[in-house]
């Protein structure tokens, strides 16, 4: 009988989380967006660029999937292309309807957990992956510049009091990451931190088992975090990777560019206002930093396209890299939930 119960109590909970990942999907795809005007431009554009968008931010997410696999692999604990593409999924997912992108690694790690992975390893692979990411995030833009430094001087003149958040906010995550990364010290001081305030809150009811059972996760994390510091190849493939992750994002632009007739401009000059965009917007603490991306574009672009143009391309830009994403992601999401909630009964 208990059992019938926990069994109906599992499905009432992965309803429950069913019905609040679709309101909350909808809700961010229909805030602050006229979909009639977003559907219009997609019925006059050159559906073939969209189609190009479309496969840029596929590379954009398979690349995350790569990365994981690679570093599976260099930690001994191989994974499939496909399972990593699942989790890829879902860290775009979440950090698209999560404030500054904060919810995407924690639900990465919560389902490897569901698939047998262990923290330590997935805390390791998944901090690793978003360091190289915010550095990529840096040199990609800084790249850019110099290649472009016209369009980057213009663009970072018209986002002048996004930018410097922007690349505080990222150069600050990024060297706090490397700290998590290489210092024992700092993750155990912080630990015991949290588990005395939870002592004295009343929140953990064993605090020595507690202290026990972390501090031997931190030991093992520690370990796998060594493995990837003494495989400085592992470092130089992921970074390539993520860099091609960056190219791949700063590309959708460009083909909207091309899907609404515009050939005036090559990529480089497009990739390099995106590039800079998202350094600006990326740490806004907003869900999928809506409002500031695409206030931002609307800045950004502003010399590229012209005043009758600029919504449309906001639009299809946002529409490509977030919002039509943001529901194949939720299928993938939904796809895995009832995988690993299946394998639980």
């Amino acid at each position: 009988m208990s059992s019938d119960n926990e069994k109906k109590g599992s499905y009432g909970r992965n309803l429950l989380l069913m019905l609040s990942l679709t309101a909350i999907t909808f809700a961010v795809i229909l805030s602050g967006n006229d979909m009639e005007n977003f559907i219009q431009a997609l019925k006059t554009s050159r559906f073939i660029w969209l189609l190009a968008g479309l496969g840029c931010m596929l590379i954009f997410v398979s690349c995350e999937a790569i990365n994981m696999h690679h570093i599976s692999r260099s930690l001994k604990r191989p994974l499939s292309l496909s399972r990593c593409e699942q989790y890829a999924f879902i860290g775009f997912y979440f950090s698209s309807v999560t404030p500054s992108a904060s919810g995407g690694q924690p639900v990465q790690m919560y389902y490897m957990k569901k698939d047998n992975i262990d923290l330590a390893d997935s805390s390791v692979m998944i901090l690793f992956i978003v360091f190289v990411y915010q550095l990529a995030m840096l040199l990609f833009a800084g790249i850019m510049t110099l290649l472009h430094p016209g369009p980057a001087m213009q663009t970072a003149g018209h986002l002048k009091y996004l930018l410097p958040f922007g690349l505080i906010m990222n150069g600050g995550a990024a060297a706090l990451m490397a700290l998590f990364l290489t210092s024992e010290k700092i993750i155990q001081n912080l630990l015991l931190f949290f588990l005395r305030a939870g002592a004295r809150l009343r929140l953990i009811k064993c605090p020595r088992e507690s202290r026990d059972y972390w501090l031997k996760e931190i030991r093992r994390y520690h370990q796998s975090a060594l493995l990837i510091r003494q495989n400085p190849l592992l470092f130089l493939r992921v970074l390539m990777i993520s860099l091609l992750q960056m190219a791949a994002l700063s590309s959708v632009p460009y083909c909207v560019y091309r899907a609404l007739g515009c050939s005036a401009l090559g990529p480089g000059e497009l990739m390099t206002c995106q590039s800079i965009l998202t350094l600006s917007a990326s740490a806004m603490p907003t869900p999928g930093a809506v409002g500031a991306a695409e206030g931002g574009f609307l800045y950004a672009f502003k010399d590229i396209f012209d005043a009758e143009n600029i919504k449309t391309a906001m639009l299809l830009s946002r529409g490509i890299s977030l919002y039509i994403f943001l529901i194949i992601s939720f299928c993938v999401c939904m796809a895995v939930h009832i995988r690993t909630s299946s394998s639980e009964i």
